[in-house]
């Protein structure tokens, strides 16, 4: 029995299995009396598929087989092969394989060769070869370098090429919403500079007719602020864009949104001088409210601090960041008798009626912390919760976020890569730094 009768049988033993193995899965669902679930008819659609891919297979090896025979039939007629190290047999799937890789076998150079068709022509025109038949020397050539690893064509031996599913299961990253909590515009040049009221004392008072009147004084001073620049970049072959080209959009949305992370740890975080955009809560003179007696309770803290921004700022606030670690000890403060205080998972708000947010629509999008929006980021850090309003900063970009490719990078021409950069120019101006509260939460 040759190779391809026993891939035949395999092939039919792993059909006769799938079969057996989808009916068991109707023959379940009858017994149990039901329908068969979306997994079970999943599991079957699967079989099936399976079923005719084996089909193929089958197919070919018995087209195998017959080309087998055949190539063996001549053989016989012609008389003593060639020696071993030369036969005649050229296996069919070798055949497939070096077609594809535009190599041919042995076998394939001897049968297309000039001495071996006039061989075969006077055979049928005779019915017989002359004495001391020999078809000469045949010329043997080979294409493409051979390696037994990934790509290189080893053959039979080697892997098959896999599936290639379309696409890329993406890693998950913090949604990025603090900079569009703030002010935005467009800078023209690469430092912005704005006026900032400081003191400011009114004088106003009662006046006698012909009085002097009251002064009253502002203090005005100038702030700059310098436009930095965010970027990263990535090395990719010449061969991965012209093999795979959707992968340059995939890149290139991964690069931006890499940049559009480091903009927002730098809007709240980012160090003073050096490289990095100056945040709000690094060194603006952001008024620091710090627990105070409220230990343990987030939910008071965080009403003191905005609190003290309506006294103080003469503001009202508008939005509140907190870290996801302390949203959860505060969401899930109840009473002595266990209940939440926000409202538990299967009921309304506290006491009685609907979860109801800040618009008195159902709340079931946007979380809410005494009627004003939580937004939720691990960049804040835990133990840290940031009070604010939108008009009171300001995020300056100079042009957009760009990505470019070029090969003209150090000696990536030479080695066929390219760099992919991605990159902006970014200033935060604070107007107000009393237009925010940072609350270090105990």
């Amino acid at each position: 029995m040759n190779r391809y009768e026993k891939q035949k049988l395999a092939v039919e033993k792993a059909m006769g299995e799938k079969v057996k193995a989808y009916q068991a899965i109707y023959k379940k669902a009858d017994d149990e009396d039901r329908d068969p679930t979306e997994d079970e008819r999943l599991e079957v659609e699967s079989h099936l598929k399976a079923i005719e891919v084996l089909k193929k297979e089958r197919t070919e090896a018995d087209e195998n087989i017959k080309t087998l025979q055949g190539v063996e039939d001549i053989g016989r007629e012609l008389g003593p092969a060639l020696s071993p190290s030369m036969s005649v047999r050229s296996e069919p799937q070798d055949r497939i394989l070096n077609d594809l890789r535009g190599i041919k076998s042995i076998g394939e150079m001897f049968t297309d060769s000039a001495g071996y068709k006039s061989a075969v022509n006077q055979y049928r025109e005779t019915g017989r070869l002359s004495q001391g038949f020999s078809t000469g020397a045949i010329a043997m050539e080979a294409k493409g370098t051979l390696l037994e690893g990934a790509g290189g064509g080893g053959g039979p031996l080697a892997a098959p090429v896999p599936q290639v599913l379309p696409g890329v299961v993406e890693k998950l990253f913090q949604p990025l919403t603090f900079a569009d909590l703030l002010l935005s515009g467009q800078a023209t040049v690469n430092s912005l500079r704005y006026v900032v009221e400081g003191t400011a004392t009114s004088g106003a008072a009662g006046v006698a007719e012909g009085g002097s009147k009251p002064q009253s004084t502002l203090g005005l001073t100038t702030t700059d602020e310098p436009i930095k620049k965010i970027a990263t970049s990535l090395k990719i072959s010449d061969e991965m864009l012209e093999d795979a080209p959707a992968i340059q959009s995939y890149i290139n949305g991964r690069l931006s949104l890499f940049v559009r992370i480091e903009e927002e740890r730098q809007l709240l975080r980012g160090t003073s001088g050096g490289n990095e955009v100056q945040g709000i809560l690094t060194s603006r003179s952001v008024p620091v409210y710090a627990g105070g007696t409220a230990v343990g309770n987030r939910a008071v803290q965080v009403f003191k601090a905005m609190n003290g921004l309506r006294g103080s700022a003469f503001l009202e606030p508008e939005w509140i960041v907190m870290h996801p670690t302390d949203w959860e000890t505060t969401r899930l403060l109840t009473d002595t008798a266990g209940q939440y205080f926000g409202g538990g998972p299967f009921q309304g708000q506290y006491g009685n009626g609907q979860n109801m947010g800040a618009s008195g629509q159902i709340n079931g999008i946007q979380d809410y912390l005494w009627n004003k929006p939580v937004y939720v980021t691990g960049i804040i850090g835990a133990g840290t919760a940031l009070v604010g309003t939108q008009s009171s900063a300001q995020v300056w970009r100079k042009g957009g976020l760009s990505v470019e490719i070029t090969n003209a990078n150090e000696d990536d021409f030479l080695k066929n890569l390219l760099a992919v950069r991605a990159e902006e120019r970014v200033g935060l101006a604070v107007y107000r730094p009393t237009g925010y509260v940072e609350v270090r939460l105990a």
